[in-house]
Parts: structure tokens; C-alpha cells; sequence
């Protein structure tokens, strides 16, 4: 018994210290692309602020492009799908979830380098196309398909007008996320602060409710 329990130690330690090592290996690749931008961001820089050698970062991610996608699914993908499974259980009024999507599209927005993934996503695309598509294809078409289909069920039970195209709102919802991305970038005109940021949703989703509302 006590020596398969040593091995068992043994391993439990070794991916304990491999899980360590590779969230140093994130902290410190989020923190030079928040300075460096993702191109400017190099592989032995990452290595260095770790105090390991480039080597050492490669046998956790074999490349940029892999580093990249681990960073996008801690501060993109994860919440936003937490998100999409919160809307796809919610069973309130569709003005409630239109505020909590709001509200937690604007969190995710805040935090990590999510609005870097969505400049990345838009003026990238042809460098990286692997991670435009991955955004695309797991963040802004999902959220886009989840909201298009609560849509056409508040027009069915008398929430929203019937007769509009839910494409075309849906557009419209998003319209102001991304508004908040380019501010974020420094090519939008400026909102100061998360409460004014705020405001600014309450504001929209009123706006949109008082246009479409039944």
C-alpha cells in the first residue's frame, strides 16, 4: 500500500507544480500583451518574466498562436458560455435577460483582454485567422443565435411586435458592444468609467424595448 501511494503523491505533486507553472506562464503572457499588444508580445519575454527558459513555456503551449487561444478561452470563451447557458435556463421576462446579457457581456468586456480578442477578431483576421474564427464561431455567433431565437419567442407570446426580422435586431442589440470595443481600442468616442458605461446599456436596452416592445 505505501509505495502506490508515494507514486500516487509523487504524481498529485508534479501536476499540482505543472498547474502552477502554467498559470504563471498565463499571468505573465496577459500582462505584456496588455503592454506589448499580441505581436509585440514575445515568446522569450513570457519566458523571462516567469524566470524559466523559452523551452520551459513551449512544453505548456508550442507556439504564440496556442498561448494566444489559452488566454482567449480563460477571458472570452469560458464566461461567455457561461453566460449563453444562463440566458438558454432563464425563464423571467425578456427585458430581465436582455439586462443580465447586458450586464455580463459588459463584465466580460471588462476583464482579462477580451476587447484585445475582439480588435484581434476584426483587424487581425488575415494574420490570425485561426483565433478571428475561433471568436467568431464560438462567441459572436452563438450569442447571436441565442438572442435571434429569444426574440422570435417574445414575439410568439406578445413581449415584442411580431412582424420584425430578429437578424436585424440582434444587430442592433449588439451594436453597442461593440461601440464599447472601440472605445476600449481608443478609436471610439470616449465613455469614462464603469458607471457610465452602465448607464449607457440601461439606456440602450430601454431604447430598444421602447422600439420593439408589444
Amino acid at each position: 500500500m505505501t509505495g502506490p501511494v508515494a507514486l500516487n503523491e509523487g504524481a498529485d505533486s508534479l501536476t499540482e507544480r505543472g498547474g502552477r507553472r502554467r498559470r504563471e506562464i498565463l499571468t505573465a503572457a496577459r500582462t505584456l500583451v496588455s503592454e506589448k499588444g499580441f505581436d509585440a508580445c514575445r515568446m522569450d519575454e513570457v519566458a523571462a518574466a516567469v524566470g524559466v527558459t523559452k523551452p520551459a513555456v513551449y512544453r505548456y503551449f508550442p507556439g504564440k498562436a496556442r498561448l494566444i487561444e489559452a488566454l482567449l478561452e480563460e477571458d472570452l470563451l469560458i464566461p461567455s458560455q457561461a453566460l449563453f447557458a444562463d440566458v438558454r435556463a432563464f425563464e423571467g421576462p425578456l427585458r430581465e435577460m436582455l439586462d443580465i446579457f447586458a450586464q455580463r457581456t459588459l463584465a466580460i468586456q471588462e476583464g482579462g483582454l477580451a476587447r484585445g480578442y475582439m480588435m484581434l477578431a476584426m483587424d487581425e483576421a488575415r494574420r490570425r485567422p485561426e483565433i478571428a474564427a475561433l471568436i467568431r464561431d464560438q462567441v459572436l455567433t452563438p450569442g447571436f443565435q441565442l438572442l435571434a431565437a429569444a426574440f422570435v419567442r417574445a414575439m410568439a407570446n406578445g413581449e415584442l411586435k411580431p412582424g420584425e426580422d430578429p437578424t436585424m435586431m440582434v444587430r442592433l442589440f449588439f451594436a453597442p458592444f461593440m461601440q464599447i470595443t472601440l472605445i476600449r481600442g481608443g478609436v471610439g468616442v470616449p465613455i469614462s468609467g464603469h458607471e457610465e458605461l452602465e448607464a449607457y446599456l440601461r439606456l440602450h436596452v430601454d431604447a430598444f424595448m421602447r422600439a420593439f416592445g408589444a
